[in-house]
């Protein structure tokens, strides 16, 4: 499973595997270091619940739970493996059988027409009795091969007939271990599978996209019309993706209410074309009841898309995908989100955090720290606490944030003038047009004259999505060779 990730990324995941396994001071066997292994990955979402509520229990861990857990988490993931390989490795050998056979047959067959047509010219009558009576053998001979053969080439042709349907057994085994049962598409493992095969046969040398789907409004419909209509709701969503993708697109249900298409020779850019074509897609089926055709809606789908990175791991590039359709629906659901195209977002009931990801950094060490004091101000802004407190204690808040972006657009004005950046001017303009319009926002929102909520709207949208993950990015291929190694590092 793990044979695509990098050395460093392995190492420090064994480590932590092993640390862990002598704080519990358990057996170290290859089943134990499998479990931790696959837990520290972060891969396996439900073999990290059940680890979490095995160590908040009353009792330590024993083996005979590992080996349980190993079991029900981690075995059928190799099983499946299994069975692709040694089914690639049957049929393969099963094939050479039957042309062995088939070989065999057309040579047995061959020889009794070459022996028939010969036997006819040896059995002459100005021959001697001695030879004739020689002729008479070979011809009793031959009618008795003959039989033998012709019984012979019926046995090696339903023996081949047998080995066929095994091989088609074999594949239809293989097929529904990887199949989804409800939705009839591929199913996780089918995923992992698929994917550390196109990595590993080289396919990163092309362009390989992924997108995740979720469905947003699936536990509602659940909750609301019960488990049946969110069957249908998952089977419909299913049929929609297939019918909307190539042939060799890789459609599986991901988890729940979450599917993914791996997209072999696919950009970024193409990805997000086919994530638009099956949101227009699936925002034109209604959903209504079977009995009485009562409408119950319709589907709204939110969809991360990225591109594989070179050397990247599996675990990284699924990351990436995950975390774009997680800021889909953050910033408002039905949509399709990519890098570079808006923030990343951590919320839960309601609730929005701004993450800082190493794809903001530019380079420049002051410049990457301030943007990251500027998210860290910007989430004490949107915590829910700022909601309880009194006006003017938001309002000093603010002023803070208001000084620190001053602080920064200086600096920053600073480097880029040093580095002759061609933009300056419209750059230093835009700068004063939105300290000019939190200044104003903020008198607003201490006169009572506009809402906390329109105040938070600009400085996430206007300063810093708009500001520091767009406009900035204009001059980052000038800082280029700058980066610092903890900002070339992928943030926790």
């Amino acid at each position: 499973m793990y044979a695509n990730a990098d050395r460093e990324w392995t190492d420090r995941i064994a480590v932590q595997a092993l640390q862990q396994i002598r704080h519990l001071d358990l057996a170290l066997n290859p089943q134990s270091f499998d479990l931790w292994f696959a837990y520290f990955a972060g891969r396996n979402r439900a073999l990290i619940d059940a680890l979490n509520q095995l160590l908040a229990g009353n009792r330590k861990p024993t083996w005979p739970d590992m080996a349980q857990l190993h079991e029900q988490f981690l075995t059928p993931y190799k099983t499946a493996a299994q069975i692709q390989s040694i089914g690639t490795l049957v049929r393969d050998q099963s094939s050479t059988l039957v042309d062995a056979i088939e070989e065999a047959s057309d040579a047995a067959q061959g020889y009794e027409q070459r022996l028939s047509n010969a036997a006819p010219q040896l059995a002459i009558e100005q021959v001697d009795g001695g030879l004739r009576r020689l002729v008479g053998e070979l011809m009793a001979w031959t009618d008795e091969i003959q039989s033998t053969n012709t019984q012979l080439v019926g046995r090696l042709r339903g023996a081949a007939e047998r080995v066929r349907d095994l091989q088609e057994q074999l594949d239809q085994v293989r097929l529904e271990s990887m199949i989804d049962p409800l939705t009839d598409v591929g199913n996780r493992r089918y995923f992992d599978l698929s994917l550390a095969r196109l990595l590993m046969a080289g396919q990163q040398a092309q362009p390989l996209a992924l997108l995740l789907i979720d469905v947003d409004n699936f536990k509602m419909f659940n909750d609301r019309h019960g488990h049946i209509i969110g069957d249908d709701i998952l089977r419909l969503t299913a049929s929609t993706i297939k019918q909307n993708s190539r042939q060799d697109d890789i459609v599986c249900r991901y988890g729940g209410d979450e599917f993914a298409i791996i997209l072999p020779r696919t950009s970024l850019e193409g990805a997000l074309l086919h994530g638009e074509k099956i949101q227009t897609a699936i925002a034109a089926r209604e959903m209504h009841r079977r009995s009485t055709r009562e409408s119950l809606g319709r589907l709204v789908l939110s969809i991360g898309a990225a591109e594989y990175r070179p050397d990247e791991p599996a675990e990284a590039f699924i990351e990436r995908a995950d975390h774009w359709m997680y800021a889909a629906k953050q910033a408002g659901r039905d949509r399709v989100s990519r890098e570079g195209a808006q923030l990343h977002y951590r919320g839960s009931d309601g609730k929005i955090e701004l993450i800082w990801h190493h794809s903001y950094a530019c380079g420049e060490v002051m410049i990457d720290r301030q943007h990251r004091e500027l998210f860290d101000i910007a989430n004490v802004i949107l915590s829910a606490h700022v909601e309880t407190l009194e006006i003017a204690q938001v309002v000093d808040m603010v002023e803070i944030l208001i000084t620190h972006v001053t602080e920064h657009f200086s600096y920053e004005e600073s480097v880029l003038e040093a580095i002759g950046y061609d933009r300056l001017e419209a750059h230093r303009i835009e700068h004063e047009r939105l300290l000019s319009r939190s200044r104003q926002l903020k008198e607003a929102v201490a006169d009572g004259e506009t809402t906390l909520r329109e105040l938070r709207e600009f400085l996430v949208n206007g300063v810093v999505v708009a500001h520091l993950l767009k406009e900035d990015r204009r001059f980052f291929p000038l800082l280029e060779g700058l980066k610092s190694q903890e900002d070339a590092e992928p943030s926790s």
